[in-house]
């Protein structure tokens, strides 16, 4: 009954989108991102090599057990997974090692490290190599259990790929930083305390602090404010999105759809550094009534 398996597909398409859009790296496209039936293929090296991810660092905050890390490695990417916890840290590593997948396999899973202190790591070693930072980072609902989410956010934003002129040899757009929390809202606390803690069950009791709930707007703020690309903050990459759950009556699960129009309670958005234009991609597509 854990909300973030049925959650997890549509943080995935969310973030396939806004990748494609942003990136300007040309990368194969046999595997379409709403083909979420490649998230479960097992494993070929060719696979690896062709996914949407291909050749993309990853960077998955508060990974917990490892689904997402997990879907992002099918996908191509090399991804680095990090937990404050050692021991949730070792079960995920064990869990995909088990799998017999080889792009699970290679996830770097790292317990006990926050990402302040990889950024401290990362930036001790001050290599000045770009690519050395992330292409993607993942901060999903993760700072809404975080005692100080301005710097979760800033240490973050500091390992995040920056920009190269097109001028260059090897011009990238820079990385993209996603965020999915939940808001700070009357009808939040109705559903996501009240609901899923208090009547229906599917959350332990004292899981959320309403307090600690952040709206789109504050997490904007925040990446505003941090020291970014040219001495710069991040700025909103495509358009937040809603992340709705729906009932589905024939299987009795919860499917969850995005819609831009509703941010009242789980919300997602991407960001990237302030490289002086404003990149328009294509929203995702709203889930139909």
């Amino acid at each position: 009954h854990n909300p973030l398996i049925a959650m997890n597909p549509v943080r995935i398409s969310y973030v396939l989108d806004v990748v494609k859009q942003h990136t300007r790296r040309q990368r194969t496209e046999e595997i379409m991102p709403s083909d979420t039936n490649y998230l479960e293929q097992t494993t070929t090296t060719s696979a690896q090599q062709c996914g949407p991810l291909a050749g993309f660092k990853v960077l998955d905050i508060g990974c917990g057990g490892g689904l997402l890390s997990e879907s992002l490695a099918r996908l191509g990417a090399e991804v680095t997974a990090i937990d404050p916890s050692v021991t949730i840290a070792n079960t995920a590593r064990e869990h995909s090692m088990e799998s017999l997948d080889s792009r699970l396999s290679n996830i770097n899973y790292r317990g006990g490290v926050s990402v302040e202190e990889l950024a401290l790591e990362y930036n001790s070693a001050d290599t000045g190599d770009n690519s050395k930072l992330f292409d993607v980072i993942c901060v999903l609902e993760v700072i809404e259990h975080a005692t100080n989410p301005e710097q979760l956010l800033a240490a973050a934003s500091s390992l995040l790929k920056k920009p190269v002129p097109a001028d260059n040899n090897h011009p990238d757009d820079g990385g993209v930083l996603f965020v999915s929390t939940i808001n700070r809202t009357p009808k939040s606390y109705a559903l996501a305390i009240l609901g899923a803690e208090y009547v229906v069950g599917l959350l332990p009791v004292g899981t959320h602090d309403w307090s600690k709930f952040m709206t789109p707007a504050e997490v904007e703020t925040i990446l505003k404010n941090v020291d970014g690309f040219d001495g710069g903050g991040l700025t909103t990459c495509e358009p937040v999105q809603g992340m709705i759950p729906r009932l589905d009556i024939f299987s009795q699960t919860m499917q969850w759809g995005l819609n831009p129009h509703d941010t009242d309670v789980n919300w997602i958005g991407s960001y990237s550094h302030n490289s002086g234009k404003k990149i328009v991609g294509v929203q995702a597509a709203t889930p139909k009534n």
